[in-house]
């Protein structure tokens, strides 16, 4: 009877110890994401963070539609690519899970990885420009170097076409004002394709825009993102 009862207890004993286990894994699935700070969570989690995005293109379309409509190919919207059509807030989970901030040689491992996301609503706005004759300039603080693994995680999610413009980053001097002022003027690296009328800017922080003026405002033609994760305040 002794045995019977020891061997009961043994098997009692090891299912709460299965129990536990599984219990624990759960809780340990949650503690992961909940280490994650508030920006990357709203980021990667949020219907807001969603919304907002899907928001900000939907009426951008709305406000732009007609003037993009009657363009001809010397027109041109300038984009940022990271976190205005590229989300990587996967790189920033990463970083996080490894307790490490942003480095220059992490980033262009996570850049040739070519495993960047849509920002929501991106995709939509791009396939309706491309509806136009409109043509899409892609001003990035990405490293001029790492121009073949943006087209093709671009490439993966559809975004790319062939007469597309890239002007990525040369080096440390090399501004986004200075690759503006090459579009307007025709100059330097657009030279071959002459000066072209920028009808749009899109961006997720004030130095992907030139300053306001009569023509151009926020919510009319120049159009900003929500990107708590990084940047300079």
């Amino acid at each position: 009877m002794k045995n019977i009862m020891y061997l009961i207890f043994i098997v009692l004993y090891g299912c709460s110890l299965s129990v536990e286990t599984d219990v624990d894994k759960k809780l340990d699935s949650t503690n992961t994401e909940t280490k994650l700070p508030n920006d990357i969570r709203w980021i990667t989690n949020s219907s807001e963070y969603k919304i907002l995005c899907e928001q900000t293109y939907k009426n951008a379309w709305d406000n732009l539609s007609e003037v993009l409509k009657n363009a001809n190919s010397q027109s041109a919207i300038i984009m940022d690519l990271d976190e205005t059509i590229l989300d990587n807030s996967d790189y920033q989970v990463g970083l996080t899970e490894k307790n490490e901030s942003y480095k220059p040689e992490s980033w262009f491992v996570w850049v040739n990885q070519e495993e960047a996301k849509l920002v929501p609503g991106a995709k939509a706005f791009i396939d309706s420009v491309r509806t136009t004759k409109t043509r899409l300039i892609f001003l990035s603080n990405r490293m001029a170097k790492n121009e073949l693994p943006t087209i093709n995680n671009m490439k993966q999610l559809s975004i790319y076409e062939e007469d597309d413009i890239f002007l990525l980053r040369i080096d440390k001097p090399d501004k986004k004002h200075i690759r503006r002022a090459e579009v307007i003027d025709g100059t330097g690296r657009i030279k071959d394709i002459g000066p072209l009328t920028v009808l749009a800017y899109f961006g997720d922080a004030r130095h992907d825009f030139p300053d306001p003026d009569d023509y151009y405002s926020f919510g009319k033609n120049m159009f900003m993102f929500p990107n708590p994760m990084y940047g300079k305040w």
